[in-house]
C-alpha cells in the first residue's frame, strides 16, 4: 500500500504536470503568446484582406459580420461576442455603417479591459455629415489606402517587436493600392461608361474618385416610389444603360424589374467580399463595360 503523503505527492505532481501542460491554452482575455502572433477583431470581410497582409502570418483575424451578412441590420451571435472579447485589438469600421458597432466595442471592453479599440476610418475624408454621413469608406482606394496605414500604426501599437516586419508589409501592400487606384483612374479615362444603375447607395466615393455618373435605385434608405421608379427608367433607358447591379445582400427582384423594363441585364456585385483588392478591380471592370 502507498503511503498517504507519497500517494499524496504524487496527486498533486500530476495536477501541476496538468496544468503546465494547458496553461498555454488558458490564457485571459487579450493575453496571446508572443511566438503565436495577435488577435485581431475586424468589422467587416474586406478588413481582413487589410490585417492579413500586412501581419503576415503574425495574426488570427476575427471577423464579425461574416459573409453575406447585411451590417445594416446584422447582430452578431453569443459565442462569437465571447471569441471576440479575447481579441488584442479591434479595428471597427467606424464610419455608421454596422450601428451596434460602437455598444459591441463597449461590450467587449467591458469583457477585456485590455482590448484595444481602433477606427480604422479615421482621418477619412467623409462624404455627408451627421447622420448622413457615407458609411461605405472603404469603397475608396484612397480611403483604402488611410485605413491601411491605421491598421499598420494599430498593430505596432499591439505587437512593437515586430514593427519594422508590419512597416514593409504595410508599404507593398498600399503599393499594391496604389497601382490598382492608377489602372482603374486610367481605364475609366480611355472608357466612359456614362451612367452606371446601382440599387444600392453605397458607390458615391467610387464615383468621387473616378468622376462617374453613379446613380442609385435606391435613394436615402428609402425604395422608391412608383413616380421615381418611372423617371429612373425614363432616364436609364434614354442613356442607353444595359446592366442593373444588384448587391450580393439584397433582393434582387426590384434591379430584374427595372432591367426587363429597359432591356438590360443584371449582374451582381459584392461589396463586402473578402479578396478587397481583387474585388475593387471586378467591379471596376464591370462598370467600364457597363
Amino acid at each position: 500500500m502507498i503511503p498517504s503523503l507519497t500517494l499524496f505527492r504524487i496527486c498533486m505532481f500530476l495536477i501541476i504536470s496538468f496544468c503546465l501542460v494547458v496553461s498555454a491554452g488558458c490564457l485571459s482575455p487579450g493575453q496571446h503568446d508572443q511566438g503565436q502572433g495577435i488577435l485581431v477583431a475586424v468589422t467587416i470581410p474586406p478588413q481582413e484582406e487589410m490585417v492579413r497582409e500586412i501581419g503576415d502570418g503574425r495574426v488570427d483575424v476575427l471577423v464579425l459580420v461574416p459573409p453575406g451578412s447585411d451590417p445594416h441590420i446584422y447582430e452578431p451571435s453569443p459565442g462569437l461576442v465571447a471569441r471576440a472579447s479575447t481579441a488584442d485589438l479591434y479595428m471597427t469600421l467606424g464610419s455608421g455603417l454596422f450601428p451596434v458597432e460602437d455598444t459591441l466595442a463597449d461590450r467587449l471592453r467591458a469583457m477585456n479591459p485590455a482590448l484595444v479599440v481602433v477606427n480604422t476610418s479615421g482621418g477619412v475624408d467623409y462624404l455627408g455629415t451627421g447622420d448622413r454621413r457615407d458609411p461605405h469608406v472603404w469603397l475608396s482606394l484612397r480611403n483604402a489606402r488611410i485605413m491601411a496605414e491605421t491598421t499598420r500604426d494599430a498593430l505596432i501599437l499591439a505587437d512593437p517587436e515586430y514593427e519594422e516586419m508590419y512597416r514593409e508589409n504595410a508599404n507593398r501592400y498600399i503599393a499594391r493600392i496604389d497601382d490598382l487606384d492608377r489602372n482603374i483612374s486610367a481605364d475609366l479615362l480611355r472608357e466612359d461608361p456614362g451612367m452606371i444603375l446601382v440599387t444600392h447607395e453605397a458607390w458615391d466615393y467610387f464615383a468621387r474618385d473616378y468622376g462617374l455618373s453613379i446613380v442609385s435605385i435606391e435613394q436615402e434608405g428609402k425604395e422608391p416610389t412608383a413616380k421615381d421608379l418611372q423617371r429612373l427608367i425614363t432616364r436609364a433607358r434614354a442613356q442607353g444603360v444595359m446592366v442593373v447591379f444588384a448587391e450580393a445582400q439584397e433582393n434582387r427582384r426590384e434591379a430584374q424589374a427595372i432591367a426587363d423594363e429597359i432591356g438590360a441585364s443584371v449582374m451582381v456585385i459584392d461589396p463586402l467580399a473578402p479578396d478587397y483588392l481583387g474585388n475593387m478591380e471586378r467591379i471596376a471592370t464591370a462598370f467600364a463595360g457597363s
